[in-house]
């Protein structure tokens, strides 16, 4: 699979298996990589989509070349694919640069601040690909505090659509 997603080149180049930490923090667990090379804004990493032989599913990047300072938090920010019905969705958590060479998570944000790294509006963007973006609670049904944080609904087994949210809100703040 090859294709562009915000001034990112993105291609698909091998699959492996690995024991890894899973995005919940579970170690040592077997998991089928599939690694994709990322180039764009003076910059290349691979982009693995893993899937963890216990069923954690997650996106995460590492061989990161970059001038950016900010740049090299990405191989420690997992995201996490979670299964609802016969969907997946992702929450659209984004790195914010902190102090020079740091960067946290925010986990709650306006639709336009998670915007702003995108060249289109985000609903047309992740629509297009085949996702809805909405709240936990819109999506999901979920109740608890979490429940008006954004993520993104798509089909099961999607791999392109969390690839590109990874990009949009774990990669391009950090540039």
């Amino acid at each position: 699979m090859d294709f562009e997603f915000e001034g990112f080149v993105i291609r698909e180049v091998g699959h492996e298996n690995r024991k890894m930490q899973t995005s919940k923090k579970v170690n040592n667990v077997s998991t089928d990589v599939t690694i994709f090379k990322v180039k764009g804004f003076d910059l290349s990493f691979d982009l693995l989509y893993c899937r963890g032989e216990n069923g954690d599913v997650w996106v995460v990047a590492e061989k990161i070349v970059s001038l950016s300072k900010h740049l090299h938090r990405a191989q420690r920010t997992r995201m996490s694919i979670e299964n609802y019905k016969e969907k997946q969705y992702c929450r659209l958590w984004q790195e914010v640069k902190k102090d020079e060479d740091w960067s946290r998570t925010k986990k709650s944000l306006p639709l336009s601040e998670l915007g702003k790294y995108s060249k289109n509006p985000l609903r047309q963007s992740f629509s297009e690909l085949g996702a809805k973006l909405g709240t936990l609670e819109e999506l999901v049904s979920e109740t608890n505090q979490n429940r008006k944080q954004y993520a993104l609904l798509f089909p099961a087994q999607e791999v392109k659509i969390p690839l590109c949210a990874y990009l949009l809100t774990r990669i391009s703040p950090l540039i």
